[in-house]
């Protein structure tokens, strides 16, 4: 399983840090190259600007004079190494990574920075180049003045160049480093609310009852809303299957119904006329009789379930009524005292309980348990029915000591036609179904957990009543 909500941010974030990185190092590229091109122009300009203010006004005494005695430009040091740091604009260390040159013909030094000191920077090759001065990397450019026979030489630390080129490249990277979580809260946020609707509609199936298969309406995005029809068309499909199986159910179990009395009827007739036959007869036809007999309870009782269990699959509301509980469980006993004289019983039910239910299907409720609980539970063994209520819900529970059920017979218990032992267990399986059913259409539950040493407790929670 995987996220789309997440996937979609994912896409979408990569999609950004891929534009980002791209964008930045193209202006990273543009930038550097933009700078290179800014600082070596103005080498030229300088180069171009001594000339024309400083060695136009040269004599060819001073001249002479500057051969034999060389010019020394000094810069005081402020300490000053970046952009961002103030300095005194009389004083900036930024000077110190600037320099230039002024050379005669012959390669004598005329005037000259400190900051490259009396070694010479040119080549004395017109145009640019790169040199190594003191462990630092330094961009030339050389000029010769034809008029005057000088060379004019300036220079520029790579540092500086390179100092601006770090700074446009941090600015290029910041602003995407801070926007980029925001935009990635932004989206979360925005997913969030773009897929609002599919929770919704994940909540609703969820808490939707199992039995309700009515359309889905919802108000969803174009997007889903093709979903939403195929989905109301499959449960439309499942509606009418459902229908036609519970109608072929009803069908079947009425047409049974005419067929097995008449078999009873035959099969106590047969067994008036073998009474009359001597004991030898009566004796070797006597197990046939009760295995007949034994046969047509069974089916009758399985077609009995078969035509509940259409009758409880097609309610749609129930006659739900305060009643009391204590009149409620008595008469179910009432109606079992042929099956549990044979057990002894702990009834503790609290007296003026009232509970919401409908009384009929309730009693059928407790009937098919407390008849199951006498079925797999040895003779005078103890069973016990307890009521507890709290604010919220009501509990019954039936609780014997018989084989009880392993968690897998548990998780499997409420299923249709299941039956924990097929070759020694009565009935069709649908008993606990029926029951599930019916406590579901109440808003409640019906649980099962093991009795130590052995035994089972069945616990039917409905929904306390409001008084």
């Amino acid at each position: 399983m995987f996220s789309l909500r997440l996937l979609l941010s994912l896409i979408m974030l990569v999609g950004i840090v891929l534009t980002v990185t791209f964008s930045s190092i193209l202006s990273t590229r543009d930038a550097k190259h933009e700078v290179e091109e800014l600082f070596d122009a103005q080498m030229v300009q300088t180069a171009k600007m001594l000339e024309q203010f400083y060695v136009d006004q040269l004599t060819e005494d001073q001249l002479a004079q500057l051969i034999s005695q060389p010019i020394l430009f000094h810069v005081d040091d402020s300490k000053i190494e970046t952009f961002a740091e103030q300095a005194n604009p009389n004083t900036l260390s930024y000077e110190h990574k600037l320099s230039f040159q002024l050379l005669s013909s012959t390669g004598q030094i005329l005037a000259y920075s400190d900051s490259s000191g009396e070694q010479q920077l040119t080549t004395f090759n017109p145009g640019y180049d790169t040199r190594i001065i003191d462990r630092e990397l330094w961009h030339v450019y050389s000029f010769f003045s034809e008029p005057h026979q000088v060379w004019i030489v300036t220079a520029q630390r790579d540092d500086v160049r390179q100092e601006l080129v770090s700074l446009i490249i941090s600015n290029t990277w910041r602003a995407p480093l801070i926007i980029t979580p925001i935009m990635m809260f932004f989206m979360l946020v925005l997913t969030y609310y773009l897929f609002k609707p599919v929770k919704l509609l994940e909540r609703h199936l969820d808490k939707r009852p199992a039995q309700d298969l009515s359309p889905i309406n919802f108000t969803l995005p174009t997007e889903l809303a093709s979903t939403q029809k195929a989905l109301n068309s499959y449960l439309l499909r499942i509606s009418e299957t459902m229908i036609r199986e519970r109608r072929f159910s009803a069908d079947a179990a009425h047409e049974l119904k005419t067929p097995l009395a008449i078999i009873k009827l035959h099969s106590d007739g047969l067994s008036d006329v073998l009474s009359s036959q001597s004991p030898d007869v009566k004796q070797a036809t006597l197990p046939y009789i009760e295995a007949i007999g034994e046969g047509v309870n069974r089916i009758s009782h399985t077609v009995e379930q078969l035509l509940l269990l259409s009758r409880v699959d097609a309610i749609e509301a129930l006659n739900k009524t305060d009643c009391k509980l204590q009149n409620i469980i008595e008469n179910v006993i009432n109606q079992l005292v042929h099956i549990i004289a044979d057990y002894e019983w702990y009834i503790v039910v609290p007296k003026d309980m009232i509970i919401n239910v409908d009384p009929f299907y309730i009693e059928l409720v407790l009937k098919n348990i407390i008849e199951n609980a006498c079925k797999y539970s040895p003779t005078e063994s103890l069973i016990s029915i307890k009521v507890t209520q709290d604010d919220q819900q009501t509990m019954i529970c039936v609780a014997d000591q018989g084989c009880g059920m392993s968690d897998e017979e548990i998780a499997l218990a409420k299923n249709r036609f299941y039956r924990v032992d097929e070759n020694t267990s009565q009935g069709a399986g649908l008993g606990l179904s029926i029951c599930q059913h019916i406590i579901s259409l109440h808003h409640g539950e019906l649980t099962f957990s093991r009795v130590q040493p052995h035994g089972l407790d069945v616990c039917i929670v409905l929904p306390r009543a409001q008084s």
